[in-house]
């Protein structure tokens, strides 16, 4: 099995890792031959301990026919480069990073009429949405438990980010500085707003309106922290969303109130080793630990992409990292940040 990766920087290393460990042939292809360099000599080794000689660097893709092509390059470059892809039609799958494309809702309606024939072989990377802990909250809701809240924190200063990047001196070197490039707290933390797209679709719960506060840095570049509150179809639920890049104490974590239960998922951060799921009533508290290597996160979601590559089979969770949920994720940061 063979799979090209566009973008050397720290997905393309998480990624590639994840394919080798899943024994494909990995080729990754980068216009900057500096990322191509310091991805061999200096992310790679350091996070997994030496250079794989089976991953196959390049400045320009070779012409073979794929299994899987992956974008991670920056947000604002996704949709050319997806739809050129599409075209030369040298990939049976495709698995875009988040966030899916940039904040605009001119230009996400004309994406989405570009992509609708080939929607079910795009997959977008909220990996979140498919971890063993996740899954476990999934499996344990109720359609006849309706909830009366939902929450969802996102909160974690991007130095982490940084750390994982240091040929970044800050958010200005970067898309992780504008707003209009798919950076900034709403969409690089899309995750948990990914979550909660999920869970009202289970509830079949629709969005009415959403209210939203922003808080911009001083230049106005991008939001470093955005609460959004909203009305859905059942006026008596109450959901809101709250992200940032500014907290030091991390919080990514999801609540769900019930009449009967309430369900909570807290995931690690980027150098935690468990995530947790606590489910609890008035007569019992259930606590489940989830152990983890930060490249499970990745490799999670290529399981079900391989799953499907090697035996056609569709896991019904790769619905969660479809390209439509991604969509409806990039149209609401839209509403809420696209100033034309």
């Amino acid at each position: 099995m063979k799979a090209r990766i566009f973008g050397a920087g720290s997905i393309g290393n998480h990624l590639s890792n994840a394919l080798r460990e899943l024994e494909y042939q990995v080729e990754v292809v980068d216009i900057d031959k500096n990322a191509l360099t310091r991805m061999e000599k200096e992310i790679y080794p350091s996070r997994y301990g030496e250079w794989d000689k089976n991953i196959t660097l390049l400045t320009e893709p070779t012409n073979d026919f794929v299994e899987l092509e992956i974008i991670g390059t920056p947000p604002d470059t996704h949709s050319n480069l997806l739809l050129n892809r599409l075209n030369l039609k040298k990939a049976k799958y495709w698995l875009v990073e988040k966030p899916f494309t940039i904040p605009s809702k001119a230009h996400i309606e004309d994406l989405e009429k570009k992509l609708i024939n080939h929607k079910d072989s795009i997959f977008v990377g909220y990996n979140h949405s498919v971890s063993p802990v996740f899954r476990e909250l999934l499996k344990d809701l109720s359609l006849s438990d309706l909830p009366n809240k939902i929450s969802c924190f996102w909160e974690e200063h991007w130095g982490g980010i940084f750390k994982a990047h240091p040929w970044l001196n800050g958010p200005k070197d970067s898309y992780l500085g504008f707003k209009n490039r798919g950076g900034g707290s709403l969409m690089e933390h899309s995750h948990g707003l990914h979550l909660l797209i999920i869970l009202f679709h289970k509830y079949d719960l629709k969005i009415q309106k959403i209210e939203s506060s922003i808080l911009l840095d001083n230049e106005k570049n991008y939001d470093k922290k955005s609460y959004l509150s909203f009305e859905l179809g059942n006026r008596e639920i109450n959901a809101f969303y709250s992200t940032d890049v500014i907290s030091n104490d991390i919080n990514k974590s999801l609540h769900i109130e019930t009449l009967n239960n309430i369900y909570s998922v807290r995931f690690s951060s980027d150098n935690g080793t468990t995530d947790t799921y606590i489910k609890k009533n008035k007569s019992y508290e259930i606590i489940k630990k989830f152990k983890k290597r930060r490249a499970d996160d990745f490799i999670s979601e290529l399981k079900l992409l391989d799953n499907l590559i090697r035996n056609n089979n569709y896991d019904k969770l790769l619905n969660n990292i479809s390209c439509a949920n991604a969509i409806k994720v990039a149209t609401i940061c839209a509403n809420i940040l696209d100033d034309d």
